[in-house]
């Protein structure tokens, strides 16, 4: 019932896209509005030895662009990373890894706002890719999101594009900033 009126909402705001549900178990999900020009490219397996925490999915324009929406989702054990300066040590750590191949030469972290939610987001460029052609999957730019969404749930997502300008660089970004985050009813 609640996709059906998400689906009517957007319809009425005007805003092209599907409702979308990742389930995380626990009567907990993820809820999205995922472009009409985008599609789900279905499980994400992750390269040989390693191990992925959480549940991730994985969105794709349909036009073949070089862009990208990752989306992890992790459960954690207590609510520390509602703590704004706790979250914040967290992203400066986990962006500290794109820092020394990129242009910006530093970790720029910026609010970024899910909802009632907010965590940080830094974008970086591939020095190594500026004025070089596209090649499919090897992505020039990125933006990385952190946002601790409540009831234990941490959000992880990354747009990658080879145009920060780009319409699908935009999209990639609104499909993020339409998350929502469905817990379970209380029960007696």
């Amino acid at each position: 019932m609640k996709k059906l009126m998400l689906l009517v909402l957007l319809g009425v705001l005007g805003v092209p896209g599907f409702a979308e549900k990742i389930d995380l178990g626990g009567g907990k999900a993820l809820l999205l509005i995922l472009p009409t020009t985008w599609t789900d490219t279905g499980p994400v397996s992750p390269p040989p030895g390693v191990t992925i925490r959480g549940v991730n999915a994985r969105y794709v324009p349909k036009s073949g662009s070089n862009d990208a929406v990752l989306i992890t989702i992790i459960t954690v054990p207590d609510d520390r990373l509602s703590d704004r300066e706790t979250l914040k040590e967290v992203v400066e750590q986990s962006t500290a890894q794109f820092v020394p191949g990129s242009v910006e030469g530093k970790a720029e972290l910026k609010d970024f706002k899910i909802g009632a939610a907010t965590g940080f987001s830094a974008t970086f460029t591939d020095a190594s890719l500026v004025g070089k052609p596209s090649v499919k999957d090897d992505y020039k730019a990125l933006t990385t999101c952190f946002v601790y969404l409540g009831g234990q749930v941490m959000l992880t997502a990354t747009v990658f594009t080879d145009d920060l300008g780009s319409p699908a660089y935009a999209e990639g970004l609104r499909l993020l900033k339409s998350i929502s985050l469905q817990q379970p009813k209380n029960t007696l």
